[in-house]
């Protein structure tokens, strides 16, 4: 059924992933529990809006290949319509897991349209978005695919809509609630995937895991038995293979560029499609990746190139960094058998789940009791450079700054999904969560200034907003916008919240005034 426009709806040391430890059966769960164990919502037909984007729309309960899904209908930054099928995970889906992830996404691309799903992988890994905890030196791990959980819409707005999936898993026997959401706005092409992870229930220092999440694998180039060409990633350095053709063990590679947030990605130039995850936040904020080699990969890798890499980075027979010292897993454990494994996966060091301070690249974190963090999940052209666009988006975020003339700039907020905790925000008034730009209303308006060297459809989100429709006036250094053309907005009573993409690229400062 179809959730109508504007609705909004209340509320292995370092192994490839294969099983999960044993666990506690899960609870029953409620039966259909869709929008916080409600009731379905009504079918009604769009409304069509003016401009060639249209709003969020989300189809619940729709069999995508057997799996069922609610399907997200968005319109991207070119007013290109993409979609993304996010399987149920309450019930053994027909791979059989509790899905809780991606299995479908596609976009225009080239004057088609791509439409990228699951490899199925190891017979395991049918889509993106699964939550993988490691906690032991044999490769244990927690899985969501193994684990029955619940989902819900948590916002289903004109132009702005999020959907949430929860578990409860069980990393060395220990409980540990999880929380993804997943969140998408109408101008922008990319979803964000932010998690929590709550150890609470486990007890302090109780779990010592990583968290691999959001993990999987998607034929991103359109076959589940293609080449992947190309690996990169970001930590401190950006590493990236400049062999041509698929990668192997042997693939040349460059790891001396500086680099301030955190990524990781895959490509196939003859196919011209890339995937990848950039946080919403820079190294220096949430420094991100796993340090699994207690200091090697900056020793030995960091700062090198393949033919100038110290001794211990390569394993016997390899050019490339040795597998267990990839600060995010890719290809690196299939490499010696397949070079077509499409997995993705997100990074962290062991302790990053659970423990009130671990040491992660030479930087003292914590993960107790709370993990949370943000990606924006690309997939797109590799000529276009998606990933890098996506980048370069969320650097320019870290050196941006906004002031208020009218209302007060947000200083702190939610530590993350799922969670009610205030905790500053590391640049004032950016929300990490999903990336937006938080102002506490005064009367229902603001007056802003945002500066930056170019943010691509930055969005600005008015906290303490009880007005029950959507302002006025939104104007931009002095221009009054066009609502669904210029600027698209979501109104949500329920948390007081008022959201605006702005559709255009912010340069400089620029003056945003809400009325």
């Amino acid at each position: 059924m179809r959730r109508t426009l504007g609705m909004l709806v209340l509320p292995m040391l370092l192994g490839a992933c294969g099983s999960a430890a044993s666990a506690p059966s899960p609870q029953p769960l409620p039966e259909n529990p869709t929008v916080d164990g409600g009731s379905e919502p009504d079918a009604s037909p769009r409304v069509p809006l003016p401009g060639p984007c249209q709003g969020v729309d989300i189809e619940a309960g729709k069999s995508v290949g057997g799996y069922v899904s609610d399907v997200v209908s968005f319109y991207d930054a070119g007013c290109q319509l993409r979609t993304a099928a996010l399987v149920r995970n309450d019930a053994r889906d027909p791979g059989g897991s509790f899905g809780g992830m991606l299995r479908s996404f596609s976009y225009a691309h080239g004057g088609d349209r791509r439409t990228v799903i699951g490899t199925g992988a190891n017979g395991l890994w049918h889509g993106f978005g699964y939550v993988i905890a490691h906690y032991g030196p044999g490769g244990d791990d927690a899985e969501s695919r193994d684990t029955a959980g619940t989902y819900r819409t948590v916002l289903a707005g004109l132009h702005h809509a999020i959907h949430a999936f929860t578990w409860r898993i069980y990393p060395s026997g220990k409980p540990v609630d999880v929380t993804v959401h997943w969140f998408f706005a109408t101008g922008r092409s990319h979803p964000v995937y932010a998690i929590t992870y709550d150890a609470s229930a486990a007890g302090v220092n109780a779990v010592a895991a990583d968290t691999r999440a959001p993990y999987g694998d998607m034929a991103f180039e359109g076959s589940p038995d293609g080449d992947v060409e190309g690996v990169g990633w970001g930590d401190k350095f950006k590493f990236r293979t400049t062999s041509a053709g698929a990668v192997t063990p042997q693939s040349t590679w460059d790891y001396t560029q500086p680099n301030r947030v955190p990524y990781a990605l895959a490509w196939s130039e003859s196919k011209d499609a890339e995937m990848g995850l950039v946080q919403t936040e820079s190294w220096e904020s949430h420094p991100a990746g796993g340090d699994y080699g207690g200091g090697l990969l900056g020793v030995a890798c960091w700062g090198k190139t393949s033919a100038t890499r110290g001794a211990r980075c390569s394993g016997a027979g390899w050019t490339m960094p040795d597998a267990g010292l990839w600060p995010f897993q890719l290809n690196n454990w299939e490499l010696p058998f397949t070079t077509s494994s499409h997995r993705l996966a997100w990074g962290a060091t062991y302790g990053a789940v659970g423990q009130t301070d671990y040491d992660t690249f030479g930087t003292t974190s914590h993960g107790y009791p709370f993990t949370s963090y943000a990606t924006t999940v690309v997939m797109g052209g590799h000529t276009d450079s998606a990933v890098a666009a996506q980048l370069k988006d969320a650097e320019s975020t870290s050196r941006a700054t906004l002031t208020a003339a009218r209302g007060a700039v947000a200083l702190q907020g939610p530590g993350g999904v799922g969670r009610t905790d205030a905790v500053p925000f590391a640049l004032a008034g950016y929300s990490p969560v999903y990336g937006t730009w938080d102002v506490d209303a005064d009367g229902n308006a603001a007056d802003v200034t945002l500066t930056s060297e170019g943010l691509d459809h930055p969005i600005l989100r008015l906290r303490k907003y009880t007005a029950p429709s959507a302002p006025g006036r939104v104007e931009v250094n002095g221009q009054l916008l066009v609502p669904h053309v210029d600027y698209f907005a979501t109104v949500d009573p329920q948390s007081s919240l008022l959201w605006i993409t702005l559709a255009r690229t912010v340069t400089g400062a620029t003056r945003i005034v809400v009325q």
